[in-house]
């Protein structure tokens, strides 16, 4: 049952677009053990977590990123291919790459042993933003995004977001291994780690159930004004009322969605 501070928050949440609770520092031994994503600390890094309605998502995705002040956001997508299937020699003006690779394993899906990989950058803006969070759709393991500055080399975002295509690569066509599932955790932790150490702020989004919404990961040291510019005018929670309130959204069933 919630507490009534919990009632009220909830109350809260239903009158506004969403709600934020924040982290100065990632709990990797109390609400990173319940998360199912990945295993290990993250080292000297900050969360705020972003609750909404899961039919508002679209407008809280456009709304609280661009606050940040940070020129542009990246992309990677990845899908499934067969064998003779090669990129297609378009490009277009956010491509950073765009490539085929192989899968490191396939069992049920013998027929689709490559997969393509489409690294982008966008403008932080709300319309780009609407843009490129369409692949939120199916929740994959095969979608990751961080803000960052344009000023970035466009390297740095592919070196980051590389390490998902090992994790997306190892298969798990619905026979996972205890191993297997202890790889792609290991390597999800150190794609976060990687990302904020290269100076991106790489966000995750939430499971729709119960709440949509999104995580997004900074440097300790950024957190403080993170969390002012993302909770400007919506209810905004910290230390004890923060923690609660996201290991409410862990209890009813939430995570991390598509790592």
């Amino acid at each position: 049952m919630q507490s009534y501070r919990g009632a009220e928050v909830y109350r809260e949440m239903l009158s506004e677009r969403y709600l934020i609770a924040g982290q100065p520092r990632w709990d990797s031994e109390g609400i990173g053990a319940v998360v199912s994503s990945w295993d290990g600390p993250l080292g000297d890094v900050g969360a705020v977590w972003v609750f909404c309605d899961p039919s508002e998502e679209e407008d809280v995705w456009a709304s609280a990123l661009p606050v940040l002040r940070r020129a542009a956001i990246f992309t990677w997508s990845a899908k499934l291919r067969p064998e003779a299937w090669e990129p297609p020699v378009e490009r277009d003006e956010r491509s950073l790459l765009w490539r085929s690779g192989q899968r490191a394993a396939t069992e049920q899906f013998a027929d689709l042993p490559r997969f393509e990989s489409r690294y982008q950058v966008s403008p932080n803006t709300e319309p780009t933003v609407r843009d490129v969070i369409g692949d939120l759709g199916t929740r994959s393991s095969g979608f990751a995004c961080a803000v960052g500055d344009r000023a970035e080399p466009g390297d740095s975002w592919i070196q980051s977001a590389q390490i998902m295509e090992t994790h997306f690569s190892l298969s798990r066509d619905f026979k996972n291994s205890m191993d297997l599932e202890s790889r792609r955790r290991r390597i999800a932790s150190l794609y976060v780690r990687f990302s904020v150490e290269a100076g991106f702020f790489p966000v995750i989004p939430l499971t729709k159930h119960p709440h949509a919404g999104l995580v997004l990961f900074c440097p300790a040291e950024s957190y403080p004004d993170i969390f002012r510019r993302m909770s400007s005018g919506v209810t905004a929670l910290e230390g004890s009322d923060a923690k609660q309130r996201i290991n409410d959204f862990l209890g009813q069933g939430g995570d991390l969605a598509y790592l």
